[in-house]
């Protein structure tokens, strides 16, 4: 039974211990088992009557692809039981339980085959044809060299910062939101900024505090 089938309808939750899972009552699991869609597959346990189903889903639950769950009251959280290998809590149609199903993994194994072929490709360098080498050699000249750029503006605009700093009290920056989390264009978006001044700091830090005492005053005032 995977996720993506249609004769079960489940619902996601998450719990205690913040992860998201799928999670379902016993009556539900029993009464997909017994719909004519689980039975259009042939390569699904044939389940006859409900007795089957419940016996079914015990198995399942020992097998652990099912966890019995405590469902809080007005909240989205779930309470795992911590189910012994010995002796797991008997299957019933009146709890509910969480589906442990980890999906296609054909995503997973396509990145993984794609890593191998890198690796591969890096390992069978030196049999690459000439151009392609040349290109190769090229394109990690081309990336040193920006990574030296950016790397001399760094330098460049930390010394304009610190002498100005010395020389005037208040420091700019060149590109002064190079670090800044924004896009590559932004990040040279303005080419010059100054430093805010301590004065304008504290006008600003007690400006913003008497606009939210003068609207925490005029809620009070509707109140």
């Amino acid at each position: 039974m995977g996720r993506e089938s249609n004769f079960l309808k489940v619902r996601p939750n998450s719990t205690s211990l913040s992860y998201v899972f799928t999670y379902l009552k016993g009556k539900s699991a029993v009464n997909a088992l017994l719909r004519e869609n689980y039975k259009k597959s042939s390569a699904r346990p044939p389940v006859e009557d409900r007795q089957i189903a419940e016996q079914l889903m015990n198995k399942l639950t020992k097998d652990g692809v099912f966890f019995q769950v405590d469902k809080v009251e007005k909240s989205k959280h779930l309470n795992i039981h911590q189910q012994l290998a010995t002796s797991p809590p008997q299957f019933s149609q009146d709890a509910y339980y969480v589906w442990i199903y980890e999906g296609s993994q054909w995503r997973t194994y396509a990145l993984a085959s794609i890593v191998v072929l890198l690796i591969l490709a890096g390992v069978m360098f030196p049999l690459w044809p000439r151009f392609m080498q040349t290109g190769v050699y090229y394109l990690s000249l081309g990336v040193l060299g920006l990574m030296g750029v950016l790397m001399v503006i760094v330098v460049i605009r930390l010394i304009i910062w610190v002498g100005l700093v010395l020389a005037t009290g208040r420091g700019g920056w060149l590109f002064p939101n190079l670090f800044e989390d924004v896009g590559i264009i932004e990040s040279f978006v303005p080419f010059w900024g100054w430093d805010e001044k301590k004065g304008d700091k504290k006008k600003k830090s007690e400006g913003s505090d008497g606009d939210d005492g003068s609207k925490s005053k005029g809620e009070n005032d509707e109140d």
